[in-house]
């Protein structure tokens, strides 16, 4: 979902802001959202978390070529630097829609290798295609475990391909709203690697990501790998598209 603030003004004065949305990545909403973020005062209720702060994120010590994730620090931070926001809900699967402007950096959220990329927008309209919705895109495999998702880029850092390791907070791309995107934002998914290339329907999201936006964004390290443990144990790995994909 996207955003738009409506300022309510009184004697020259704003006096409070109202709040409307768009869509974003492509689907129904579930909902009335609940928004965070940094300074765009996009809150709808004194439960939702505090602004998001756009430091600069922390990087993990080196690490060795192929390090045993038990071996390896695991550290995490915010995927997107730069001014954002974003929901506590999505349309018609699990993920995160975080809304800011194109060419904001998108970041590895922790240290892990480089899965899957996508340089080139094939995504069309009218055919619609599951596997090229997302655009531009980088995914990677945690050193925790967990597979995450970034897509609807502008750009994909050079040097970002499959195999590569990166660090916490390295860059990955741009964002932008490549595929199936009405305006700029970054898609964001977390998922168990399965069959770590390929399977777009896992790939793109399947739990929701914001509990742990909410922690990264305030330099917390709330960890996935529980729920996405779970998530698998209970569900496996899905080996074709759900009817509302």
């Amino acid at each position: 979902m996207l955003p738009f603030i409506r300022k309510i003004v009184l004697g020259g004065v704003i006096v409070g802001l109202t709040l409307t949305a768009a869509a974003g990545c492509s689907g129904k909403p579930e909902g009335q959202p609940i928004w965070a973020g940094s300074t765009q005062g996009l809150q709808t209720s004194a439960a939702a978390p505090p602004p998001i702060a756009s430091a600069t994120p922390k990087a993990t010590p080196s690490a060795s070529a192929s390090p045993s994730a038990s071996a390896t620090k695991i550290t995490y931070t915010f995927p997107v630097i730069g001014k954002n926001s974003y929901a506590h809900t999505h349309h018609d699967y699990p993920a995160s829609d975080v809304i800011t402007a194109c060419g904001h950096r998108f970041v590895a959220v922790t240290g892990g290798v480089v899965l899957a990329v996508t340089r080139k927008d094939t995504w069309t309209a009218k055919k619609n295609d599951g596997a090229t919705r997302g655009g531009l895109s980088v995914s990677i495999m945690g050193d925790d475990g967990v597979r995450y998702y970034g897509s609807h880029l502008s750009v994909v850092t050079a040097g970002i391909n499959p195999g590569v390791r990166v660090k916490t907070g390295q860059d990955l791309g741009k964002t932008g709203d490549s595929g199936d995107a009405s305006a700029c934002h970054l898609h964001f998914g977390i998922s168990p690697p399965c069959a770590k290339q390929g399977d777009w329907w896992n790939q793109r999201g399947t739990l929701y990501p914001w509990p742990y936006l909410d922690s990264w964004a305030k330099d917390g390290q709330k960890s996935p790998v529980a729920a996405v443990k779970a998530w698998q144990k209970k569900n496996g790995c899905p080996t074709k598209p759900t009817a509302d994909a």
